[in-house]
């Protein structure tokens, strides 16, 4: 049905507003988003941008799961933050359009399909070590909870079974691959 309207809307070239509470209808129909939370427009955006660059963590958790790590805003420069965590330690970052500083903490997020096991001796210029606490299997992918020194909470990895992520047992000790485009800072 999805597919469909979305077919329609261009054939026929007319504008569509579509109200859903559904998030992945919303990201697969729409050219631009408004989330809106209590009656007020959190953020409007390309539904990419939405997804990738939430302005808050409630876009953020609307959208999907994603990790949040405490931050201290070290500097800020125009359009970039640099940001010290625990965990990720000190962080270059893109400094969201709508970023409204309160004072010197932050929040850094990350999707969990935007962290990657490292596999036996590979390296990455971006990487944290922690250890896997839970593992669950879903098919085509398994989601991780990793536990990383200085977290306050575990991070979630979704990983495809294509290289064994369904094969780690819990216990072992791993480590995760990021690229620093995919952090988003958020204030607090």
């Amino acid at each position: 049905m999805q597919v469909e309207l979305r077919r329609l809307q261009q054939a026929v070239g007319i504008t569509f507003v579509l109200v859903t509470h559904d998030q992945y209808e919303a990201l697969a129909m729409s050219d631009r988003i408004a989330v809106m939370f209590g009656g007020r427009i959190a953020q409007v955006a390309s539904p990419k941008e939405i997804y990738q660059r939430p302005v808050n963590r409630q876009v953020a958790d609307f959208l999907g799961g994603m990790n949040f790590v405490k931050a201290e805003i070290v500097e800020e420069n125009g359009a970039s933050l640099v940001l010290d965590t625990l965990g990720f330690g000190r962080v270059k970052t893109d400094k969201p359009r709508a970023f409204v500083r309160n004072g010197g903490a932050a929040t850094l997020g990350i999707r969990p399909e935007r962290l990657r096991v490292l596999w036996d001796n590979a390296t990455a210029k971006f990487e944290v070590a922690g250890k896997v606490v839970e593992r669950h299997y879903f098919g085509e992918i398994t989601h991780l909870i990793v536990e990383i020194p200085g977290l306050e909470k575990p991070l979630s990895v979704t990983e495809t079974n294509d290289f064994g992520a369904d094969d780690i047992p819990v216990g072992t000790s791993i480590r995760l691959a990021y690229d620093p485009e995919a952090l988003v800072a958020m204030a607090d």
